[in-house]
């Protein structure tokens, strides 16, 4: 029966029908931040004009989607957002929004409320207001961060806390997890910092050492792994190199679509055509969908296969071939080759196979 579908039995369907059962949609690059890590070349981009994501929504409910990322940039900086979700919700899609939360309000907390936004994830990176601040490059951030926390929770709207690590804020993670523990929100860590979308790698300075990585990857709190390898079938080349390519895309504010936002290889436009021939037909995304291990120029026989988790979209970004091997997946899996851990996650050549 429908009613005992799981939320995973949906997106196993979702790619064996190939539909985008969840978008991840940029409403705008313009931002009150102005954090070091950003992989935003630009914050110019105010988005689509509010009667386009009207129609974008009809889009998404023809081509199936269920699931709605709302991110930016800053998306609070738009003054119609919250006009863009309730139309989300008008078209009974479930709504998570990414936001740093400096501009939620009392008011605005208790709309989502009323709305019945499935998520808030509220970016913050240290437990000390000086850290997060200098990496906001905003004085004053945290404090209004951490009061759009303490809103949302007593609202009762599931909350997390999103922090990506680097080399300034990677000590203080012990202390965010009590941060997080005392206001009852669970703490969502991510340990690469990716260069940004046009190619500029000024941000991987930010990265963690080599010593900092292998404390994180060994805390399976942060980095959730495992003892023992993951099991693959009898022809692991026969596997696709990431099965988001499948159920899972992003738009951007200029209402480009991508299978995923961290591969920017764009299928087309949803002002030229509707997503759902977009998501079917593109030559680009089928040519992806295409791709095998046994397409890839390295992985076959490497030695830290089972220890890699390797991302397509920052092999074409960081070391300028999709199908080549990327620099940070290895460095990674050296590590935990070292540490004698493999990825708790489900491996990217684990399951849809042919």
């Amino acid at each position: 029966m429908i009613a005992d579908l799981s939320i995973k039995d949906i997106t196993d369907l979702a790619k064996q029908k190939i539909v985008p059962v969840s978008m991840l949609m940029e409403v705008c690059h313009t931002c009150n931040e102005n954090c070091i890590h950003c992989c935003l070349n630009e914050h110019k981009s105010s988005g689509l004009k509010l009667h386009q994501y009207y129609q974008l929504f009809d889009q998404m409910v023809e081509a199936g989607t269920l699931f709605v990322i709302l991110t930016g940039g800053e998306p609070f900086t738009r003054l119609d957002f919250m006009e863009i979700v309730k139309s989300a919700r008008d078209h009974y899609l479930s709504v998570t929004i990414f936001t740093n939360g400096v501009l939620l309000t009392k008011k605005i907390v208790q709309e989502l409320k009323k709305l019945f936004v499935q998520e808030v994830h509220i970016s913050l990176y240290s437990a000390s207001p000086n850290v997060h601040d200098e990496i906001t490059k905003t004085k004053g951030s945290f404090k209004k961060s951490v009061r759009a926390l303490k809103w949302l929770v007593e609202a009762g709207i599931t909350t997390r806390i999103k922090c990506p690590l680097m080399n300034k804020n990677c000590d203080d993670v012990d202390d965010l997890k009590k941060l997080a523990q005392e206001m009852k929100v669970n703490v969502q860590f991510t340990s690469v910092i990716t260069s940004k979308n046009n190619g500029n790698d000024s941000t991987q300075s930010l990265r963690m050492t080599e010593d900092q990585m292998k404390v994180v990857l060994a805390d399976g709190k942060i980095d959730k792994h495992s003892f023992v390898p993951i099991n693959f079938s009898d022809h692991p080349e026969d596997c696709v190199p990431c099965d988001v390519v499948f159920n899972g895309g992003s738009i951007d504010p200029y209402g480009n679509v991508f299978v995923c936002n961290q591969l920017r290889i764009c299928g087309g436009n949803i002002l030229k055509k509707p997503l759902a021939e977009i998501w079917k037909n593109s030559s680009e995304f089928q040519k992806i969908r295409n791709l095998r291990l046994k397409d890839l120029d390295r992985c076959v026989g490497c030695d830290l296969f089972k220890y890699c988790v390797r991302c397509p979209g920052l092999a074409l970004l960081e070391d300028g071939n999709i199908l080549g091997c990327s620099t940070i997946a290895k460095n990674n899996a050296l590590i935990r080759k070292e540490l004698n851990v493999y990825p708790g996650q489900t491996h990217i050549f684990a399951e849809r196979c042919k």
